[in-house]
């Protein structure tokens, strides 16, 4: 998997990886607006939440060969309804590489928080979001 735009949720909302800026996108597509014309806020947290596990793999190293994922915990704040494509883009992370990777040889597991912000093309503010996440390495390798 060259990114988390591959899973088949994903695939299913149109979101894409932009490899040279890392980021993830939502279209601009009818099957994710909600009644009254805007993006459906179900479609935006699905953003946040892959572009929170993206930056697992960019930033921290994060390896499926190796390490198993598994999402603890989202507090999301929604801010405002938005129009046209949306974009995810890291806030902050709680750990940085060589943190993660020498946490995760030691201790064959660590819990890091990503903070994700969603924005429209317009350039506004539409979810904040805290993704906790516990990454366990694989025994025996």
């Amino acid at each position: 998997m060259s990114s988390v735009a591959d899973i088949p949720i994903n695939k299913h909302l149109g979101i894409t990886y932009r490899e040279g800026t890392q980021s993830l996108h939502l279209p601009d597509d009818c099957r994710i607006r909600n009644y009254f014309g805007g993006v459906s806020f179900c479609a935006q947290f699905a953003l946040a939440e892959a572009a929170s596990a993206q930056y697992l793999f960019d930033r921290l190293g994060m390896d499926l060969e190796t390490d198993i994922p598994t999402l603890r915990n989202a507090v999301t704040k929604f801010h405002k309804p938005t129009e046209g494509e949306s974009v995810a883009k890291l806030i902050s992370l709680e750990h940085l590489f060589g943190e993660f990777q020498r946490i995760l040889d030691d201790r064959r597991k660590i819990v890091t928080t990503a903070h994700v912000v969603v924005v429209s093309e317009a350039g506004v503010k539409a979810l904040e979001a805290e993704f906790t996440w516990l990454v366990l390495r694989k025994e025996n390798l």
